[in-house]
């Protein structure tokens, strides 16, 4: 028999890899979120990465026009994960958020995080590798966050061989390919600090 822990804290306790978190976004949408995995921040504090379960109720375009030039780091959706998402957040997680080794608060998962491999998408450290709950089709699909259907979602990875692609995940879990002003879903990861 498994068991699945689920809480209600958002900050300042001991969570384990495949523990949910729910809570209320600050406009009203209830998320929850599971823990994917443990790691060092770049101050040697270890910290847990969580990602939500499903789509945030919003969609986004990756860039307001068909071009991947710049990559993630230059995109219009990282801004607005940096803005106008992070400020959805609950003051309180926010407040106990530890940024990711580009400083940003909230980011989007990459193809190896999802898949395991660059199945379309640029190449990636072996030293990245496919979160455990990933593994499983059904944690690789997205509710869209408003009517329950599946919802394809952004990954970070520029296409290749392609001028205006980034890779996604389909709504029914595979790896995919959009047009970079193409709206669709958005599921950020996080990380907190992981007390002992």
């Amino acid at each position: 028999m498994k068991v699945y822990r689920t809480s209600e804290v958002l900050a300042g306790g001991r969570y384990e890899v495949g523990d949910i978190v729910s809570y209320t976004m600050e406009d009203g949408e209830e998320v929850e979120a599971i823990a994917v995995k443990e790691e060092f921040d770049k101050h040697g504090n270890l910290c847990m990465v969580f990602i939500l379960l499903d789509c945030l109720k919003e969609e986004c375009r990756m860039n307001r026009d068909d071009t991947n030039d710049g990559g993630y780091e230059e995109s219009y959706l990282r801004e607005q994960l940096r803005t106008e998402y992070l400020e959805r957040f609950p003051a309180s997680l926010r407040l106990n958020m530890v940024p990711f080794e580009n400083g940003d608060l909230l980011r989007i998962p990459t193809e190896r995080e999802v898949f395991g491999e660059n199945r379309y998408g640029e190449e990636e450290p072996d030293t990245v590798e496919q979160f455990e709950a990933m593994k499983k089709r059904r944690n690789r699909m997205a509710l869209d966050g408003s009517n329950g259907g599946t919802q394809a979602y952004w990954l970070q990875n520029k296409r290749v061989r392609s001028a205006t692609d980034f890779c996604s995940v389909s709504n029914n879990g595979d790896a995919y390919g959009s047009d970079a002003s193409h709206s669709i879903g958005v599921r950020p990861l996080y990380r907190i600090r992981n007390y002992r």
